[in-house]
């Protein structure tokens, strides 16, 4: 998954609400995200971009390709040093797409330096479609469907699965502690997740992983209040933001 702005509409089929008007301080990185995002025209948009984003100077933006429908929420989700990353929701009814818009500052100017997606293959949803169907599953393939439709939730859907299955999240990190593995694999197929294990480079986090494909990772982190976080990068973990304390999402491609 590189560029993954463009051709929205291969994605979204109809916007029937008007976008949300907000009003902004003229070159904030609210204002900018919301001119991408939400505005129909964004004349001066070369002014604002940098980095890969300077190759699409003459392609449409996300606001300018919705033509003013749909209804468009973001927030803040990184802040360090000169640079911010958002996190955008386009929502029609119950069906939401999730950017990562990526900002720098450059000679006191915010401007955007990439835009992603998190796109799963299109065989995941038939599987998950074609288990729908069948009335009778073994308990290993009902443990793989759980896991599958846990991996097709967007980032609202998520952040609730996470908190309302919060205390069998944390019996899980302590069944990962006393290293009971019979009893921690039972919670992570009742919660339909994968795999659970710490990584070296990151003391502190304990990594919960909900499935994998190709390149493609969703999971959760665990992180004591000293731990050593991942950071978010455009080309690796795109997309990093607590939900609960101790509690993170986050999304590899």
């Amino acid at each position: 998954m590189k560029k993954v702005f463009l051709n929205i509409f291969s994605f979204i089929l109809l916007f029937t609400s008007q976008l949300i008007s907000q009003q902004f301080l003229t070159g904030s990185p609210e204002w900018l995200v919301d001119m991408f995002f939400s505005k129909t025209n964004f004349h001066a948009k070369a002014d604002y971009y940098t980095g890969e984003m300077l190759n699409e100077t003459n392609q449409p933006t996300i606001g300018e390709e919705l033509k003013g429908e749909g209804e468009i929420f973001f927030h803040q989700i990184k802040s360090q040093n000169d640079e911010l990353v958002f996190a955008v929701e386009v929502n029609q009814d119950q069906k939401v797409i999730d950017f990562y818009s990526y900002l720098k500052k450059e000679n006191d100017r915010w401007k955007i330096f990439a835009v992603r997606r998190f796109i799963l293959p299109n065989f995941i949803y038939k599987v998950v479609d074609s288990l729908s169907q069948l009335t009778l599953l073994s308990p290993a393939d009902s443990s793989f469907y759980l896991s599958l439709q846990v991996f097709v939730m967007n980032d609202s859907q998520l952040k609730n699965y996470l908190i309302s299955n919060l205390d069998a999240f944390n019996e899980l990190i302590n069944y990962f502690n006393q290293d009971n593995k019979e009893a921690g694999d039972r919670k992570l197929a009742d919660l339909g997740l994968n795999s659970i294990f710490i990584d070296k480079n990151f003391p502190g986090c304990v990594f919960v992983m909900i499935n994998t494909v190709q390149r493609l990772a969703i999971g959760f982190i665990y992180a004591k209040e000293e731990a050593k976080l991942p950071d978010i990068s455009v080309n690796d973990l795109i997309y990093l933001e607590e939900v609960v304390l101790g509690w993170f999402i986050f999304r590899a491609i």
